[in-house]
C-alpha cells in the first residue's frame, strides 16, 4: 500500500453562503461541487439517522487543495475544539501573499490579525504565519513560506 496525496479536508458549517465567500474570497478557491447528500449510505458513513447535508467541495484552480464544506440540515454544529485538545484543530493553507489575504480578512470579514515570523532555526528561508478563524470558529492557519521549498529543520 502506498499513500498517494492529500485529498481533502472536510469542514462543517453552519451557514454555506457564508462558508464560500470566506473561503473563495481569502484563498481564491471555486465550486467544484455542490449538491445534497442524504439516504442510507449517508446515514452509515455519518453515524446519524435521517442524516441529510449539503455538500460544496471548493478547490484551488490547480486542484492541488480541496475543502468540502458540509452543512446539516437538522443536526446542531460542533462547538470549536479547543487547540491544546488532541486531534485534528486546524487546517493550513499556504498562500503567495499573507498581507493580501490578512488585508481581505480584514476589509470584508472584520477579523484583524498580526502575523508572526517562525524563527529561522525552525524553517529555514522564513515563514510568516497566523491562525484565523472561519465564520463558524474553525481555526485555519495561513502562511507563507520565503523560500519556494522550505526546509524544516
Amino acid at each position: 500500500m502506498a499513500l498517494l496525496g492529500h485529498d481533502h479536508v472536510n469542514i462543517v458549517v453552519t451557514d454555506m453562503e457564508r462558508s464560500i465567500r470566506f473561503y473563495a474570497a481569502l484563498f481564491g478557491l471555486g465550486v467544484v461541487m455542490d449538491r445534497p447528500l442524504q439516504g442510507e449510505w449517508f446515514e452509515r458513513v455519518t453515524g446519524l439517522t435521517g442524516a441529510r447535508a449539503r455538500c460544496v467541495i471548493l478547490a484551488a484552480p490547480d486542484g492541488a487543495c480541496r475543502i468540502e464544506l458540509l452543512e446539516f440540515a437538522d443536526a446542531p454544529p460542533a462547538q470549536a475544539a479547543v487547540a491544546s485538545t488532541p486531534g485534528l484543530r486546524h487546517l493550513a493553507l499556504r498562500v503567495d501573499d499573507l498581507d493580501a489575504c490578512l488585508a481581505a480578512l480584514a476589509g470584508q470579514f472584520g477579523q484583524r490579525v498580526e502575523p508572526i515570523e517562525v524563527p529561522q532555526d525552525i524553517v529555514r528561508g522564513g515563514k510568516r504565519m497566523c491562525y484565523i478563524r472561519d465564520p463558524d470558529g474553525a481555526m485555519v492557519e495561513v502562511c507563507q513560506y520565503g523560500l519556494e521549498q522550505p526546509e524544516f529543520r
